[in-house]
Formats: structure tokens, C-alpha cells, sequence
């Protein structure tokens, strides 16, 4: 998949980080799955050979969302490649666990 589509993707959720950064609005959890879908999206369509580490410790809520917003604006800026490996462990793991 060409990187362009998650550039953009990633400018609008920038845009719309307001929302998330407010945990008693009701759209921050709207946002950081749609911010969540866009990392495990993107981390599926990079070839990494080996794959990356899921034995990563658990991020706070707060850090968690940091680093969603921190990565987002790295690919708003045209920084595609740009991968946060505990954020992708946190991701997976909390879904591996809800789905279990």
C-alpha cells in the first residue's frame, strides 16, 4: 500500500486530537481506535523482515495516547516509515486480550 493514504489519514486525526486529549469526551475512544486501526494498518503494509516484538511491558493510557499522537504527526509530516515498537506491542496485546 503506498504511504500517501496514511500521511493524509494521520493529518486528520491530527486534526481532530483535541477530542482525544480530553478523556471525558465521549469521541477519545472513537479516535484512538480509529488512531489504533491506522498503526496496525500501517505497521501491516511495511516489510519488516523478523517482524516486530510483542513482549513489550503495557503502556499507561496516557502514554499510550502520547505516542499515538506522536506517531500520527511523524506520518502527517511525511515521516511513513517511522515505527514506535512498544506502541505496536501495546496494540496488539490489549487487542490479543479483549478478543481472548
Amino acid at each position: 500500500m503506498y504511504h500517501k493514504p496514511f500521511a493524509g489519514l494521520a493529518a486528520d486525526l491530527i486534526e481532530n486530537t483535541v477530542a482525544a486529549k480530553s478523556p471525558a469526551h465521549e469521541d477519545a475512544k472513537a479516535w484512538q481506535q480509529a488512531a489504533e486501526d491506522c498503526v496496525l494498518a500501517r505497521i501491516k503494509s511495511l516489510r519488516l523482515v523478523g517482524g516486530l516484538p510483542c513482549h513489550k511491558a503495557p503502556l499507561s493510557a496516557e502514554r499510550r495516547l502520547d505516542r499515538l499522537h506522536s506517531l500520527l504527526q511523524l506520518w502527517a509530516n511525511g515521516c511513513t516509515c517511522a515505527v514506535d515498537e512498544d506502541l505496536f506491542a501495546d496494540i496488539v496485546n490489549r487487542r490479543r486480550q479483549s478478543a481472548g
